[in-house]
């Protein structure tokens, strides 16, 4: 199913899903209700009819849409850092934290795809799955050239980068943006341990 550009749907349909994507993270997704989704948007019910079909259709769009949106970040971020003369550390360090700032501003909505994505039919279960899966494969790619120009030792990329993955994504339960740590800190500390170690040489 091809959906349109968050951008390019209409205004009230930005709305409900901004709307419904606070109220699945505050409620779950089961409990939430098209009524209440509509009572938060200032229209009514059969209004929201006219956008969406179904509850379903909105948890869909809501967990596509801004599924794109991460993988187009971390495209971006891996673009921007291609200078095969530059430092592996810093590179990475730099699409790590473009990929974790924009992870992290999303909360809410990372509650939800955990949680909620479940509820959906497995073909479209499968459609989140592969933004995912994008985004995998795309920094698996860029590990992959950086062990071929020799500048990280060769090892298994599959282990490598679930394991920087895992990492960052971990931050979502654990680091708190108000707290002591800086986030470009922790960035640069997970590159560190991954690709350096942690025992004295």
């Amino acid at each position: 199913m091809t959906l349109k550009p968050y951008g390019d749907l209409h205004q009230t349909a930005q709305t409900i899903l901004q709307q419904a994507q606070d109220l699945f993270y505050e409620k779950g997704y089961e409990k939430a209700s098209m009524r209440e989704i509509a009572e938060r948007v200032g229209i009514s019910k059969a209004a929201m009819y006219h956008h969406f079909f179904n509850k379903e259709e909105i948890l869909y769009t809501i967990c596509v849409q801004v599924g794109g949106q991460i993988d187009e970040i971390m495209h971006n971020a891996i673009q921007r850092n291609q200078n095969p003369n530059g430092s592996a550390k810093e590179q990475l360090t730099d699409i790590l934290l473009e990929y974790t700032t924009n992870f992290l501003e999303i909360k809410n909505f990372i509650k939800v795809l955990l949680y909620d994505v479940e509820s959906l039919p497995q073909e479209k279960k499968e459609d989140v799955v592969d933004c995912q899966r994008r985004n995998l494969q795309r920094l698996k790619k860029y590990l992959q050239a950086l062990m071929q120009s020799g500048k990280i030792r060769e090892c298994d990329l599959t282990v490598l980068t679930f394991s920087l993955f895992s990492a960052v994504h971990w931050l979502y339960f654990w680091f708190d943006p108000n707290g002591d740590l800086e986030l470009r800190d922790v960035i640069k500390d997970i590159v560190e341990f991954h690709l350096d170690g942690v025992i004295p040489r």
